[in-house]
């Protein structure tokens, strides 16, 4: 349901009930549907859409406001300043997305309609790209929504986050917060946590595997023995599925396991009850 979510504000898709504002005005409600020509709002997609015909100083040109000068003052924000000259079959990927992201701020869009745009990209450029648009965002005071799979990338760019599933928003918050504090073991699941653990009364602790520290520190969350299933690397530390607490999870550590059995706290888990829903914190104890 994410896209249909930015296709409704672009106007691309109609709306059975509920509105769409945009700095106070209308554009979706009953009876009210502003054609997408006319509402001033940029979606930019995993494909950039550029005009292969056309040369990258065109392509930015076709936004109908644009002048020359400030083409030339875009591209260059954008670090394209001296490909105006080339065509699009001759651009990275990267640059072919900063030549359609020129195009939409050269639209002076009163929003961004971001759909999973820097998907198929490595992730330094990703990662450079998202920087980028969050900047140019913030500066220009545009409202900007972001779809994406890659929970990074939602923290890196978003000032809220929305978790949806199956088309219904299941928590809405800062990022910190969605992700500390999932409303629901679902909404735990799909932002990262990888294991529940028994934690008594019918309830149980989620085991987000950055959350995990080595050893026995039982004042600052819950803490596991656990036999060790699987170890591989993992960036500069490594990985480790274990068996314990009556469950399975996988953590990440500094160093490789040691021994077959190890002992982990899962600092300051989030509970959840029967029904799945958030419960209050748990006292902390040992599990086996």
């Amino acid at each position: 349901g994410k896209t249909t979510i930015l296709e409704a504000i672009a106007g691309l898709v109609p709306l059975r009930r509920g509105r769409v504002t945009l700095g106070g005005r209308v554009l979706s409600a009953p009876g009210v549907a502003v054609p997408p020509w006319q509402r001033r709002v940029g979606l930019l997609r995993q494909e950039p859409g550029l005009f292969p015909h056309l040369s990258v100083r065109a392509n930015l040109r076709y936004a109908r406001s644009a002048r020359a000068e400030g083409v030339a003052g875009t591209a260059e924000a954008l670090g394209i300043g001296g490909l105006l000259s080339a065509m699009p079959a001759g651009l990275s990927g990267g640059q072919r997305h900063r030549v359609a992201l020129g195009r939409l701020l050269l639209a002076h869009c009163d929003a961004l309609l971001l759909d999973e745009p820097f998907a198929s990209l490595d992730l330094p450029l990703r990662r450079s790209l998202t920087a980028l648009v969050r900047a140019i965002a913030t500066q220009r005071s545009l409202p900007a929504v972001l779809v994406t799979h890659q929970l990074p990338d939602a923290q890196a760019f978003a000032d809220r986050i929305l978790v949806m599933d199956r088309g219904a928003v299941l928590q809405a918050g800062k990022p910190s917060d969605v992700v500390l504090r999932p409303a629901s073991r679902r909404v735990a699941e799909l932002v990262g946590y990888l294991g529940f653990v028994p934690a008594g009364d019918g309830l149980v602790a989620g085991v987000h595997p950055d959350r995990v520290a080595a050893g026995n520190c039982e004042a600052r969350g819950l803490v596991v023995t656990a036999s060790v299933t699987a170890s591989r690397p993992n960036g500069a530390g490594w990985e480790a599925d274990l068996r314990g607490g009556g469950a399975e999870f996988t953590c990440r550590l500094a160093a490789p396991p040691e021994s077959a059995t190890v002992t982990v706290t899962v600092l300051d888990p989030p509970y959840f009850g029967p029904d799945g829903a958030l419960a209050p914190v748990r006292p902390r104890r040992e599990r086996r």
